[in-house]
């Protein structure tokens, strides 16, 4: 121990003496490793860190599906819950869940007078063992009781989060026992949840939870206790001890074996899968998110080797110019190993500065993550921040780091010309002539390295252009939406009806609006929902769980006039398409092709959409196929329902398309002048002007191009800086010869060609290296490109044009310096 601390402090006392040297090894290698430790802690609040609950190893998540599915991603029905939860023998417990947005109030509801506006807060509907499961204790009060999960509608309670019971109840210790009101009903507060637990939706955080038993309270349908085919329940457990996941995927299947004997309609060839809680919190997504994240891990990790082959060329040089102390000191009896020792102990000081300023420049990193996220109608929870775990991490890089960059300059450095120390020639060595040393290659890795990363950078970068080039099938500029739900404040169906039209007629008169239309979700945003099985008159009804299911919008009149979608046949709804009117709907040519063959021959057919007992529809109309879920989709299947035909959905999104962009902020006005002299206290939430409709969709293509253009630019100037490193190192050990050259004759350009050169050649080999890297990883991103090939000949040129006229910059500097060499004194220096 003695002798580590004799070399901690003679390390520390070399780095003060060559400040230059430390700050810009320390810089590179803090880029280097803050850019990795970002990513992970990205990774890690994805894909990696667990509910925050007792034992979330315990926890899973259980899906279902029909055996002829690959994957089981279905939700459950209320008694397919419960059987499975009294039957299996895996689980200490499961519990149920849904999510649901309500008005909270201070009064009830509707018949309150004055300005009472509610507010909308998202939170979950639970079975009563759901804080038990998780091993969740609330910091004021209690969690739910069995007697509240047992019987419909007799105990309104609700659990608050502290983040709710902070800003809209100032933190009242005494709120226990006090009553809310959600969707104007009663509820009394039994407790209040602890600060860091927000329920079990990932990302979203909850402000409430509430028994399931009260579900008709807050506007769920009447029969969801005994619809098995009404499957809107999510549901986790925690294991058994000593209980694996697949030991509780064998027990629940044979209960759901018994399940699709004893009701085939509703469970036939019923497939359940347990996985893990983070798995199944993206569910069909999470190969591609687990696929993402190992891709952003690649491509930081060769920014991390770039550093590391800078610091490296950086130590080489520092290790030429103490060559006279290491062979005094070799001269002296010190054992080669002994000079090792101290020579990594110094490369792990550099190693673990790196490592503390990369650790703190990762906390600026995750809040740029975490601004890049869109606006949601909901509050948004996402942790990225840098935790244990990544600490971990950042420790184990910079260590490894450390010996990376540390190890080979260590052992050449300690075995140096003996002789020519002696003799005092600078760097310990013999004059060789030969072109190649370790330096070159290590520009060469670079050169390489940072080509790859670049061109990865810029087909991410053409990727996002031709993403927001895309058609997403309507118009966003001029767009304005907002959400409401009359529902909210128990308005009926008919009233909903009443209340939506005269919003809309009030609104087409007002100036600036060019059309004025309702739609359940806005395409490309993050929710959907689906039809299904859809049927063709005539056509048999196929097994249970089979047959076409197809995300269905539900939409007014004006709709596509309003979104600037066209309809390539046929008619759009009109206030004809009212209850009592024959049946219409509208759809996509995607599911027209899929059906009939044509648009042509498909207009004017019938369709069942929801199963063989759901009344025909007649196709009236005919939209071009767009963009519905995402950026990157093949062309799906769609169809429009009339919102005032049978479909009415409560939770709308206000749609009004402005006559030009000055428009936008008064009609964004008007929207809530008019929703407000309505009824004053309907909450309105989620408003998003023109471009920001896309904001969601554009978000991972954005959030790639930014993380991919950031890592491409720090490769580049690493690489840049190695380059410079090495050919100022060069004129400086060939001092005399560059003096000589002058002195019998040589100009000053052929110096100039002479230093330009041998960087070029450098950069033109590590460029051709990095081409065919670039090929070949760019083969395993193909995935996440959009409408770019991974040979794309423009991305290419540009990226090659680029890291060539850096270069040269970096090649000129030094070359420029030997160009100045007086042949005196650099006869007179050697």
């Amino acid at each position: 121990m003695g002798t580590l601390w004799q070399d901690l402090r003679y390390g520390v006392r070399m780095l003060r003496q060559r400040p230059g040297f430390t700050v810009v090894a320390l810089l590179a290698l803090a880029l280097g490793i803050g850019v990795n430790t970002t990513i992970f802690s990205a990774v890690n609040g994805f894909v990696l860190r667990p509910l925050p609950v007792k034992q979330p190893e315990e926890v899973v998540q259980v899906f279902w599906g029909s055996q002829r599915e690959g994957e089981v991603w279905n939700n459950f029905s209320y008694p397919n819950f419960v059987d499975l939860r009294e039957q299996n023998k895996s689980f200490s417990g499961l519990f149920a869940w849904q999510m649901l947005s309500v008005a909270i109030s201070d009064s009830a509801g509707r018949a309150a007078e004055g300005n009472n506006r509610s507010d909308i807060i998202w939170g979950e509907t639970v079975s009563g063992n759901y804080f038990d499961v998780l091993g969740v204790q609330p910091m004021l009060g209690r969690g739910f009781l069995p007697e509240e999960d047992r019987t419909p509608n007799t105990h309104p309670v609700v659990v608050l989060s502290q983040a709710l019971w902070q800003r809209r109840f100032n933190a009242d210790p005494a709120i226990i026992g006090r009553a809310v009101y959600l969707n104007g009903q009663a509820f009394t507060v039994i407790g209040v949840a602890p600060a860091w637990f927000r329920g079990v939706k990932f990302a979203i955080a909850q402000d409430f939870w509430v028994p399931l038993m009260m579900q008709a309270q807050l506007g769920v349908g009447k029969k969801w206790q005994t619809a098995r085919g009404w499957q809107f329940l999510r549901v986790l457990g925690r294991l058994k001890p000593g209980v694996t996941r697949e030991q509780a995927r064998a027990d629940l299947n044979l209960i759901g074996a018994k399940l699709a004997q004893l009701y085939p309609r509703e469970n036939a060839e019923m497939k359940i899968a347990v996985v893990p809680e983070v798995q199944g919190r993206f569910e069909e997504v999470y190969v591609f998110l687990r696929f993402t994240s190992l891709a952003a891990l690649g491509v930081v990790s060769l920014v991390l080797l770039v550093a590391c082959a800078n610091v490296a060329n950086l130590l080489l040089s520092r290790a030429a110019a103490r060559s006279r102390e290491i062979g005094i000191r070799l001269a002296l009896g010190a054992s080669r190993w002994r000079i090792v020792r101290q020579l990594l102990t110094e490369s792990m000081l550099l190693a673990v500065g790196g490592g503390s300023l990369g650790w703190l420049l990762a906390f600026w990193g995750s809040d740029l993550v975490h601004a890049s996220i869109p606006p949601l109608p909901y509050r948004i929870y996402l942790d990225v921040s840098p935790d244990w775990r990544v600490f971990k991490w950042t420790a184990a890089i910079s260590l490894l780091t450390g010996l990376l960059f540390g190890l080979v300059p260590a052992l050449i450095a300690s075995r140096p010309e003996l002789v020519s120390v002696l003799k005092g020639e600078w760097g310990g060595q013999r004059r060789r002539s030969h072109r190649w040393n370790l330096r070159n290659l290590l520009v060469v890795a670079q050169v390489t390295i940072s080509l790859v990363v670049l061109v990865c950078a810029g087909l991410f970068l053409r990727s996002l252009g031709k993403a927001q080039k895309a058609d997403p099938g309507f118009r966003a500029e001029n767009l304005v939406t907002l959400m409401l739900d009359p529902g909210l404040l128990n308005y009926s169906t008919a009233e909903g009806k009443r209340f939506y039209a005269e919003l809309l007629r009030r609104l087409e008169q007002q100036p600036g609006v060019r059309a004025a239309a309702l739609g359940h979700y806005l395409p490309l945003g993050d929710s959907w929902s689906s039809r299904g099985p859809v049927l063709r008159e005539g056509e048999a009804p196929p097994r249970p769980n089979q047959g076409l299911v197809v995300d269905a919008g539900v939409i007014s009149p004006n709709y596509f006039e309003t979104m600037g979608t066209p309809l390539v046949l046929g008619r759009g709804f009109t206030d004809r398409d009212r209850d009592g009117a024959p049946a219409v709907m509208i759809i996509n040519q995607a599911l027209a092709r899929r059906l009939f063959g044509s648009e042509q021959q498909a207009l004017g057919q019938r369709l069942r959409v929801n199963g063989p007992d759901s009344p025909l529809m007649e196709i009236v109309g005919i939209a071009k196929s767009g963009l519905y879920r995402n950026l990157y989709e093949e062309p799906r299947p769609y169809l429009f329902l009339p919102q005032f035909q049978g479909e009415y959905e409560s939770q709308m999104t206000l749609l009004v398309s402005a006559r030009t962009a000055g428009d936008v902020k008064s009609v964004a006005a008007s929207m809530r002048r008019e929703i407000a002299q309505l009824d004053a206290r309907i909450p309105v939430f989620g408003l998003q002007v023109g471009e920001q409709n896309l904001s969601y969709a554009y978000w991972g293509p954005r959030l790639g191009a930014g993380m991919a253009g950031t890592f491409g630019v720090l490769a580049l100037v690493l690489a840049t800086m190695g380059l410079y490193s090495v050919l100022t190192y060069s004129v400086s050990q060939r001092t005399k010869e560059i003096g000589i050259r002058l002195a019998l004759g040589a100009q000053a350009g052929d110096v100039l060609r002479m230093v330009i050169w041998q960087g070029l050649r450098l950069v033109a080999i590590g460029g051709a290296l990095g081409l065919l890297g670039a090929i070949a990883l760019g083969r395993v991103l193909v995935s996440l490109l959009f409408g770019v090939s991974t040979t794309d000949p423009l991305t290419l040129a540009a990226i090659a044009s680029l890291l060539a006229g850096v270069a040269l910059l970096a090649c000129y500097l030094p070359a420029r310096r030997a160009m100045r060499v007086d042949p005196m004194v650099a006869l007179r220096y050697e």
